[in-house]
């Protein structure tokens, strides 16, 4: 095995490592925010808030209004990049009680992330690219909380997980 090689697992275990307690971090204490309000409001809202969402590896949006729901899961897979996945219906009904039900039951032990990955699992999330670590929730999330038109009640759910 070269220097190089080895110097390039060293690097890869430090930043697991690393990642990994992070995860135990914030599987500790995750966030959920609701938000309601027209799309714009919502994102005025966001803007008072300090996601850190580029500490975040993994993090979810799910907004509701009468014209449908939508699920945007955000996964960190390399320094500042995402994954983003989504899924779009008519509605998510009881998915923020389950999200909730899932954060509280996994009580801080597993990692949340994947908690919460798994309970989505039924709706059949679909990669759609891969976008920069956000600079804030605005850049993460105006365009989907606006997609559910303008002037419609909506009720955005961040949740902020591992």
């Amino acid at each position: 095995m070269t220097a190089e090689t080895q110097h390039q697992m060293h690097a890869g275990a430090a930043e697991a490592a690393q990642e990994a307690l992070g995860c135990t971090a914030y599987s500790w204490s995750p966030e959920v925010h609701d938000l309601y309000g027209d799309p714009e409001t919502i994102i005025r809202k966001m803007d008072g808030m300090d996601m850190e969402l580029a500490d975040r590896r993994i993090f979810v949006l799910l907004t509701e209004s009468a014209g449908g729901a939508d699920i945007r899961f955000f996964e960190r897979v390399g320094d500042g990049e995402y994954v983003v996945s989504t899924w779009s219906g008519d509605a998510a009904t009881g998915l923020v009680g389950r999200l909730a039900d899932t954060i509280l039951g996994n009580k801080g032990v597993h990692c949340v992330g994947e908690q919460v990955r798994a309970m989505l699992s039924e709706y059949d999330l679909e990669p759609v690219g891969t976008v920069p670590a956000p600079a804030n929730a605005r850049a993460a999330f105006a365009h989907t909380v606006r997609g559910h038109g303008e002037g419609t009640f909506t009720r955005a759910t961040a949740a902020l997980l591992c």
